[in-house]
């Protein structure tokens, strides 16, 4: 079975999540030391975002303070292949009045073109440009 990358992610980030919470450094990933010395000293984390690149994920854990700024802890993990940022297709159809998502009707010819358009998307060089982007917003 293929392992997805929501499973991959949660895995990691609640195996990282465990250790810092025992107090323990990450066993997993890379992280500034003295940062996480300094989150320490503020109690028990929280679970952050999740930030995607092409090739690792950085996983975001805040150590509250009460009586100042709370202390950002970025642990990057780094995948076991590269991350692609699937855009929604210019085909998909969106009701932002219903919520409602379809596909929508093409000639063959202009569906393949479509499909082509949105496997060249895939590419390392394009799907970059997506990520730095970010996902676009719902269209009407």
């Amino acid at each position: 079975m293929q392992l997805s990358l929501n499973t991959f992610a949660a895995s990691q980030k609640r195996a990282i999540f465990d250790d810092l919470y025992d107090g323990k450094s990450p066993a997993i990933g890379s992280y500034d030391e003295a940062l996480l010395r300094d989150a320490k000293t503020k109690g028990k984390p929280q679970m952050g975002p999740t930030r995607y690149g092409q090739n690792e994920l950085h996983f975001e854990f805040a150590y509250p303070d009460p009586n100042g700024a709370a202390v950002i802890l970025t642990v990057t993990v780094t995948t076991p292949e590269r991350i692609v940022l699937l855009p929604v297709p210019d085909w998909v159809v969106e009701s932002i009045w219903q919520g409602e998502i379809s596909g929508s009707y093409h000639f063959e010819s202009d569906a393949k073109r479509l499909v082509e358009d949105f496997q060249a998307l895939l590419s390392p060089e394009a799907n970059a440009a997506l990520m730095a982007a970010g996902p676009k917003p719902k269209r009407e």
